[in-house]
């Protein structure tokens, strides 16, 4: 079971990385992944520029940052507030993410290199020796990633890490229930690859995007099912 950080925790350890308001933009991006802001709370500017120490109008400039990347809205007179992530929206973001990720492995597969696939194989090791599921999460990036960079396309690259910043948020909540077999994919995906079968790469990883998105949505059926009852 890991720790609970709080934000000023959170904030110490992650000092010094960049300017201010990506420092507080960090911050605040991961303590919504880890759950230490949720979703739907307001965000009291000055309450968090006095926990986090910083000035009000960096403070503003990274709220806005979240903005672009859908983690936070402005709401008039309730400011700022951490958007919620609907059953509707998981599944298209992941119907995107699954279009684009395989259409990368198909342009990037010849150029694929040993190296890369040495890189892979051991970054799937840390990843199964990783209890804290952030750092998973970026492991798990960096792993997707190693198979796509050789595609030479940065703008859908860098769509495809917009889009997984709007469902990595859910990460900590249903990781349990989909890692093992999470791990067992990243596997076939590897093997695939290795054998030089790009229609069975491919496959491995549509059906790994796919399994992650079913259990996701199956996760927040869940989740939902109380709040609909109780509301």
């Amino acid at each position: 079971m890991e720790a609970q950080m709080n934000l000023e925790e959170l904030a110490a350890r992650l000092s010094g990385a960049s300017s201010a308001p990506y420092f507080i933009a960090n911050v605040l991006r991961e303590a919504i992944y880890r759950g230490i802001v949720e979703e739907g709370k307001p965000l009291h500017q000055a309450t968090l520029a006095q926990r986090l120490n910083v000035s009000p109008i960096p403070l503003r400039e990274a709220l806005r940052l979240l903005e672009t990347e859908g983690l936070v809205t402005f709401r008039g007179s309730r400011g700022a507030v951490v958007t919620a992530l609907s059953l509707e929206e998981a599944r298209e973001l992941y119907e995107m993410i699954v279009a684009l990720e395989t259409n990368l492995m198909r342009i990037a597969f010849p150029k694929i290199t040993r190296r890369v696939l040495e890189d892979a194989a051991s970054t799937l090791d840390e990843m199964e020796a990783e209890k804290d599921c952030i750092r998973w999460r970026d492991l798990n990036q960096v792993f997707h990633n190693l198979f796509y960079e050789p595609a030479d396309r940065p703008l859908t690259l860098d769509m495809l890490a917009r889009l997984r910043q709007k469902t990595d948020r859910t990460i900590r909540l249903h990781l349990a229930s989909m890692r093992i077999d999470s791990q067992k994919q990243h596997r076939e995906i590897l093997a695939a690859v290795e054998s030089k079968d790009l229609e069975k790469a491919v496959g491995a990883l549509s059906n790994h995007l796919v399994y992650t998105s079913n259990d996701l949505q199956s996760f927040m059926r869940t989740e939902q099912a109380p709040r609909r009852r109780n509301g």
